[in-house]
């Protein structure tokens, strides 16, 4: 699938580049999503065009909240399982906040 972006390494930082998606590339997706082959990224656009990606990110930091708490205490996940998921929760839930931050700024300054 395509990646959206490009690590730029610079010592310690690393910055993200965007790259755009080439013709072919953004057919492949729009099929992939109308003919059902990705369950999940057909769920998502559905959402996403119905909620709007912020709302979105959001409710996935409302979500990660609760899954890193339950990670927490799970038996059944093996350390590296859990750090997976608790690092995964980690950054929606920055993003989450973020996002929470930027919506607060655009009401006040409207």
């Amino acid at each position: 699938m395509f990646n959206p972006t490009r690590a730029i390494l610079i010592g310690r930082i690393v910055l993200y580049d965007l790259i755009e998606m080439t013709t072919a590339e953004r057919e492949k997706f729009w099929q992939s999503i109308e003919s059902g082959d990705n369950p999940l990224l057909s769920a998502m656009s559905s959402l996403v065009e119905k909620w709007g990606l912020p709302a979105i990110i959001m409710a996935l930091g409302d979500i990660s909240v609760v899954l890193s708490e339950d990670a927490i205490d799970a038996s059944n996940l093996t350390p590296n399982q859990r750090g997976l998921i608790m690092n995964a929760c980690a950054q929606v839930s920055n993003l989450s906040d973020l996002m929470h931050a930027e919506m607060d700024h655009i009401k006040a300054n409207k």
